[in-house]
């Protein structure tokens, strides 16, 4: 039988399996929200980056609507 902490555990490693894959071939942990932060800072913004890191990531909610509005051409990047 798993005691509990060795299921609380396995269960955030199910939860966060991107940082533990990245971990295990020693590439060090993506913190996605900063990434994405990131990319909003170049000038300009790299459309083609933000569409890429959409299919790969899930979407901040803070910044899904601008983000998708930039995909999708109708804002302008600040």
């Amino acid at each position: 039988m798993l005691d509990r902490a060795k299921t609380v555990d396995i269960m955030s490693d199910e939860r966060n399996f991107r940082t533990y894959y990245y971990d295990k071939f020693g590439i060090g942990g993506v913190e996605e929200k900063k990434s994405l932060e990131i990319l909003l800072k170049e000038k300009p913004i790299n459309v083609e980056k933000l569409k890429q890191f959409s299919l790969r990531f899930a979407m901040p909610a803070m910044y899904r609507n601008y983000v998708w509005k930039l995909i999708l051409g109708k804002v302008l990047s600040l």
